[in-house]
This record gives structure tokens, C-alpha cells and sequence, in this order.
């Protein structure tokens, strides 16, 4: 137990364990049962308590005499609930934690994976996998990525007023330079109230119904049509395609839809199919575990992990099976002409030119800083 700044009052440091509920790691930290409910009780206007995650740290102040003076916890990056009183006259308030943000600009080459060359520049996990998420509409990372290619990104990064805590923010910019050929990606939300997208310098949004691929870093392993089946041993029509990668490697959603079914299928181990509208159907198979709250009836986003690379089922290795199902018909995913998103023009088209400029500009500069820092020291 350590004490706070005062003779009067006690601090615990808690953290949510796996299976825990707010109630209960109040109870083990040595609160009173009616303590615990009524300081529970007063979080509501705030934060619903059932669903607090594993890890989630506590600061909880005991009075000499064992009962709770003041729960302090963080909602999120911006904000800190503190709840304070005694008995029943708990009370909760929201106080917003002032940060700052930084724009951060990093660039290499590809020896291997466009995962594995932004990971050896020191790239967070979560830009990387955002950056490989909005180029997901356009590339496909198994055949159109190749040493020697080039990735630029632009990102943001929020730092609390202490210098303690960091988060990572939006990709304002990124471009993938691939035999050659630029394409570049500026974030903008084209309306009052809209949704945020990603456009080419053209106002095309990068959007599509469906990503090219919903893995990254995978061996393209079997393509869709007749082949030798590996285990049962005959020629039999392949109506997917196969990635192989290593056990664990994330499988993301290739669009915006409902989970239809999220459980073991024969042969084809752990399963999942999600509807993304009257359209379209994609089916992950194989899957050594699906992504946190998947299940049927679930709505998923494009680009969110579902599930992870296994070996369930009937299989001879670890590869993620991959279907695209088209008005109740399997089609092959590789020749599969997926209609594009909006297209901005006129005075939205204008407005997107003045964000373009914005973003190059702040890019120069903190280019022209690198340069300068480098030629003074």
C-alpha cells in the first residue's frame, strides 16, 4: 500500500485481471461491499463498468478507516474519471487531460514486406497496420509489392501535457512507390459531419466494396480453379484462393459488413463468413482463432482483424482460405472488378485541393528541419 501525500489517505494501484469485473478488483484491493457498489453505482454517467477491459489500472485512495475516498480512472487518452465522496454520496466527474499533437514523417525501402520494412523504421504496430489497411483498396501486397519499393508516411501522435503518455493518431498522408509507379493517399472528410476517407491527388476515394486482399505479408499459396486437392488426393475445382503465413498473422474483414457465422465448419476447421451487403460474401477459413468480439450478428469494418492465420480443418500447413461469394455465386477474387468509391468534384474537389496543399507543406518543412539538423551537427 502506498501512501499518498497525505496522512489520511492510502493509494492501491490496480490493474483488471483476465476474468475480473470492476466490481470484484475492488473487492480483492480490500473495499467494503457497499463501497464498492455505490462508487460503482455513481460511474454510469460516465462509464458502463461491464465493459471494462483486461489491464485497465486504477487508482484507488482508502481513508485511514478503510472506506474508499476517490476512484481515479482513465476513460481514454483524453479523459479521466474521478469519482469522490464517502458512503452513499458518491459522486462522478469527467475531467479532460490537456495533450498536444505532433506530426511525425517516416520513409524506407522494401526488402521483404511492407509490414516488416515500416516495423525496422521504428513504425508503431498500429500506423503500420492502418497504413497497410488504406492501401489494401489498391495494391495487392502478394503480387504487386517487390524489393526495392518504397513507403513514405505521414502520421500523427498525441503526447499528454506530462510527457508520460503517447498515442498514435491518423495517417494525414502515405505513399507506396511500387516498380515505379507513385500512389499516394491524403485523409480528408469530404462533408460537414461526413466520413473520413482516403483520396488519390485525382479526388478518387481509395474505398472500394471489397480490399484486393485481406492479408498482408502472405505467399499467394493456390488460386482459385481445378487442382490436385493435397490431402484427398484427386483434381477437384479450388473455388478460393489459399495464403500461407505464419500461424498468428492477422486476417482482416475485406469489407464493411455482418458476421453470418463464426464457428467450426468441417473440414474447413474455424470458420467465418460475413455478408457486407445484397451483393457480396467473403468466407475466412482455417483460422487458428478469431479476432476479439467476432461472432454472428456482429457488424465488422473493413479492414478490422477477424480472425488469425491456423491450420484447423482439413489441412496439410498453416494458410488462410479465402472466398468471394457474388450474388450467391463463388467467383475467383483475383479477376473480380470491384466498383470504386466517390469521386470528388466541383467545390469539394476545391476544398480536397487546399487539403492537399496543407499536407505537402507541412511535409516540406519537417523535411527541410531533417536537412537542417543534419548539415549543423
Amino acid at each position: 500500500m502506498i501512501e499518498k501525500n497525505s496522512s489520511k489517505t492510502f493509494l492501491k494501484e490496480i490493474e483488471i485481471k483476465y476474468g475480473q469485473g470492476l466490481m470484484d478488483a475492488l473487492l480483492d484491493s480490500g473495499a467494503d461491499n457497499v463501497d464498492a457498489f455505490n462508487v460503482i453505482n455513481s460511474l454510469k454517467d460516465h462509464f458502463d463498468a461491464r465493459k471494462i477491459q483486461v489491464g485497465q489500472k486504477l487508482n484507488l485512495y482508502y481513508l485511514s478507516n478503510g472506506n474508499i475516498d476517490r476512484l481515479e480512472m482513465k476513460k481514454n487518452f483524453d479523459n479521466l474519471i474521478i469519482v469522490q465522496g464517502k458512503e452513499k454520496n458518491y459522486g462522478s466527474t469527467n475531467v479532460f487531460l490537456p495533450s498536444q499533437v505532433i506530426t511525425r514523417h517516416t520513409f524506407g525501402f522494401i526488402d521483404d514486406s511492407l509490414f516488416l520494412a515500416a516495423q525496422r523504421k521504428g513504425l508503431p504496430q498500429i500506423i503500420i497496420a492502418n497504413l497497410i489497411r488504406i492501401f489494401s483498396y489498391d495494391v495487392d501486397f502478394q503480387r504487386e509489392v517487390r524489393k526495392g519499393d518504397q513507403f513514405e508516411v505521414f502520421y500523427e501522435r498525441k503526447l499528454s501535457k506530462d510527457g508520460r503518455s503517447v498515442q498514435e493518431g491518423n495517417i494525414l498522408f502515405a505513399k507506396l512507390t511500387l516498380s515505379g509507379k507513385e500512389i499516394s493517399l491524403f485523409r480528408h472528410t469530404p462533408s460537414k459531419g461526413g466520413f473520413v476517407d482516403y483520396f488519390h491527388e485525382d479526388g478518387q476515394s481509395s474505398k472500394r466494396a471489397l480490399m484486393k486482399t485481406p492479408i498482408e505479408g502472405a505467399r499467394l499459396s493456390s488460386y482459385y480453379g481445378t487442382r490436385k486437392h493435397p490431402v484427398l488426393g484427386y483434381n477437384r475445382m479450388h473455388k478460393g484462393l489459399d495464403f500461407s503465413a505464419p500461424t498468428g498473422t492477422p486476417i482482416m474483414a475485406a469489407g464493411d459488413g455482418v458476421v453470418e457465422r463464426a464457428s467450426w465448419y468441417g473440414s474447413f476447421g474455424n470458420y467465418l463468413r460475413i455478408r457486407h451487403n445484397g451483393t457480396y460474401k467473403t468466407i475466412y477459413a482455417h483460422m487458428s482463432k478469431y479476432g476479439r468480439g467476432i461472432k454472428k450478428g456482429v457488424r465488422v469494418q473493413q479492414g478490422q482483424i477477424v480472425g488469425y492465420v491456423g491450420a484447423t480443418g482439413r489441412v496439410t500447413g498453416r494458410h488462410l482460405h479465402y472466398e468471394v461469394y457474388m450474388n450467391g455465386t463463388q467467383v475467383n477474387p483475383l479477376t473480380l472488378k470491384i466498383p470504386s468509391g466517390i469521386k470528388l468534384k466541383g467545390e469539394a474537389f476545391q476544398k480536397f485541393k487546399v487539403v492537399i496543399e496543407k499536407t505537402n507543406q507541412m511535409i516540406k518543412e519537417i523535411k527541410s528541419h531533417i536537412l537542417l539538423t543534419r548539415e549543423i551537427t
